[in-house]
Order: C-alpha cells, then sequence, then structure tokens
C-alpha cells in the first residue's frame, strides 16, 4: 500500500473515533503471526462475522509467556486482539482471566461504539483458549 492511502486511511480511521494507538497496533500487526509450538491453539468467530485464532505459550507456573493472533476482519478485530495479546503477556491463567472487554476499550483509548462488539470477540476467543487449556491440563 503506497504512504498516501495509509495516510488517508489513518485519516479516516481518526475521524469515526479510533484512537491513535487502536490505528497503530492496526497498522503495526502488533503480534499478528503464528506462534511454533504453542500450548493451546483456538479460534472464535464474532456475530459480524470476524474471525480471531488464538495462540498460547504457557509455562508450567501457568504464566502467559507469548501471545499471538491471526483475524479475518476489520480493524478494530485487529486492534482489539493485538491489545488483548499484548495485556496477556506475563500475565498468570487467573489473572488472565480477568482481563475485560472494557480493559481492551480502556488499554486501546477509543473505538467507534459500533466497533465495540470486537472487544467482546477478543475476550470470547481469550476465554475459549483458557478453558480449552484448563480442560487440557486438569486445571
Amino acid at each position: 500500500m503506497s504512504k498516501k492511502i495509509l495516510n488517508k486511511e489513518q485519516e479516516l480511521m481518526q475521524e469515526i473515533g479510533y484512537s491513535q494507538r487502536a490505528i497503530d497496533l492496526y497498522h503495526n500487526k502488533v503480534n499478528m503471526g503464528e506462534m511454533e509450538n504453542p500450548t493451546i491453539v483456538t479460534n472464535f468467530f464474532g456475530s459480524c462475522g470476524d474471525f480471531i485464532k488464538l495462540y498460547l505459550e504457557i509455562d508450567k507456573k501457568r504464566v502467559i509467556k507469548d501471545a499471538k493472533f491471526y483475524y479475518l476482519g476489520c480493524p478494530a478485530s485487529a486492534s482489539c486482539a493485538s491489545a488483548m495479546t499484548s495485556l496477556l503477556k506475563g500475565k498468570t491463567i487467573d489473572k488472565a482471566k480477568r482481563i475485560s472487554e472494557d480493559h481492551l476499550l480502556e488499554d486501546l483509548g477509543g473505538l467507534p461504539k459500533s466497533k465495540h462488539d470486537c472487544a467482546k470477540l477478543s475476550i470470547r476467543t481469550l476465554k475459549k483458549a483458557i478453558t480449552e487449556y484448563e480442560i487440557l491440563t486438569d486445571k
């Protein structure tokens, strides 16, 4: 994509309510990518049709050492998943369970109201991954 197109996209995103942090996470693809040898991989479709595939590396002390994702969807889904994976790193599973949609929205500093469901998608994907991990490890 040309710099001119990226600048216009950024302007439009700001105009409709994306914070600079949300825009930066989206454009820089923070934590986006596949992980080799994850402890758990899960995916979830949001009600809008957006999709997140989440990879977590969890150590024996139940600390999330690394978190990555792939997505299909809008910029808000990417921004929310980036923020979530950033918040997860270094947290225990018990602390990760307490991360909420509000935490993501606060961390992002602004998303259009119509895109708040993207935070819900990220959190539902996280909860599903934690549940699968706990089943796998018998808590």
